[in-house]
């Protein structure tokens, strides 16, 4: 009996010391729940099981929400935080101005710049003087490229805070904005120049081939063949066959003609000669006479004959000739046009080449700048949304007016 009387004591003294130490705590953090305190002594993880358990029991305060969100935020578990923000955002509306800052923030860190933008908005919305927001919103416009948009919400913060002590690095920073925006739209109107003088002369190219393919390749061809022709009627028949057709046809005729009035005197001179010889030796001269002309002699059949294989013969012969002209031609423009995309080519590798060291150059020489100006944005970034301060502490020095001259 007096060991369990021992017992019941001991336990009684372990639940007072527990509660001694719980007021203990409480006293400590004046107004906070266990969880809140917890937080505030650094201790994220336990912190955070205590706020949902007391969450979740009913034991919510105006903090609740926001310290569960901040509590995930610092143990890197952004998503658990976004969602705590929204569901103190659902549960305590009046509470929007604080939980839309830190989820911000916590887009921020997750480098989703435009929903950290969206966040901030909703921040300011719910209070206009709410600077921090206004300057956060600032760098997540820059961090997303939106560098007109940043410098107009720069230019505001500093105009409503002159005050502040990061106003001579705020202005800095728009100057670099300035001088980088003009320089943008100087490449943007230079590019679109040559974009479009590139356009204005291929399409005037086009425009030219379109012209010059209705009929000159044509003219040119036909004008050959007539000048050809014109120049020699049968140069290579004539080369090939020693001879025109038609004066042999004409000098075997005038032959004919000589060799038949040569005979009609032979004939006569021996008739005259011989005449007393009697009618024998007439007879065989006539005989001889004969069979001289029906040689020497062609029929018209055998001349039209003549004259149409002649003709075919070089009709054919014209044929094989243009026929070569032709194939020759044909080969001579497929390689010029072998050799034009050669050089054509050989001249636009040389151009990409020269434009892909541009295009790295311009690339590199932007993401440097880009880097300079997110690192500043980075180093203005307010995430200590506890008590509500601007973030000014432990900024990185940069030589802004140097780098970005």
């Amino acid at each position: 009996m007096k060991i369990k009387v021992k017992v019941i004591l001991f336990t009684a003294f372990i639940f007072f010391a527990a509660y001694l130490s719980a007021q203990n705590s409480g006293a400590g953090n004046s107004g906070l729940s266990r969880g809140e305190s917890l937080f505030k002594e650094n201790n994220a993880k336990d912190a955070v099981q205590v706020l949902e358990y007391e969450i979740l029991n009913g034991q919510i305060s105006d903090n609740s929400y926001n310290f569960l969100g901040l509590g995930y935020y610092q143990l890197g578990e952004y998503d658990k935080s976004i969602d705590a923000f929204r569901r103190g955002m659902k549960a305590q509306p009046d509470n929007k101005k604080l939980l839309s800052y830190n989820m911000g923030n916590t887009y921020y860190a997750m480098k989703d710049y435009a929903s950290a933008v969206s966040s901030y908005s909703e921040a300011l919305n719910a209070d206009p003087l709410f600077y921090d927001a206004l300057l956060n919103r600032a760098n997540a416009l820059l961090m997303s490229g939106q560098l007109v948009s940043a410098k107009d919400d720069y230019i505001d913060f500093v105009n409503k805070c002159p005050d502040n002590p990061q106003r001579e690095r705020i202005e800095l920073l728009i100057k670099a904005l300035e001088e980088e925006i003009a320089r943008r739209e100087e490449e943007a109107r230079l590019l679109a120049e040559q974009n479009k003088a590139q356009w204005e002369e291929y399409d005037g190219n086009l425009n030219e081939k379109r012209k010059e393919s209705f009929s000159p390749d044509w003219e040119k061809v036909e004008a050959g063949i007539e000048n050809n022709k014109k120049a020699a009627e049968n140069p290579e028949w004539e080369r090939i066959n020693g001879e025109n057709p038609e004066a042999v046809v004409e000098n075997k005729t005038q032959e004919k003609i000589t060799a038949s009035d040569t005979e009609n005197e032979g004939t006569r001179v021996d008739w005259e000669e011989f005449e007393h010889d009697g009618s024998s030796s007439l007879a065989v001269s006539e005989e001889v006479v004969d069979d001289v002309e029906d040689w020497m002699t062609f029929s018209d059949d055998e001349l039209d004959e003549m004259k149409e294989l002649e003709k075919q013969s070089r009709e054919e012969h014209e044929k094989w000739l243009e026929e070569e002209r032709r194939r020759n031609q044909e080969l001579a423009n497929r390689e010029a046009k072998v050799r034009q995309k050669e050089q054509e080519a050989a001249l636009e590798d040389e151009r990409r080449l020269r434009e892909q060291l541009l295009e790295d150059m311009r690339k590199s020489e932007e993401e440097r700048r880009k880097k300079l100006l997110e690192d500043v944005a980075n180093s203005l970034q307010g995430s200590d949304s506890t008590n509500l301060t601007s973030g000014a502490e432990d900024l990185i020095e940069y030589d802004l007016e140097g780098e970005l001259d």
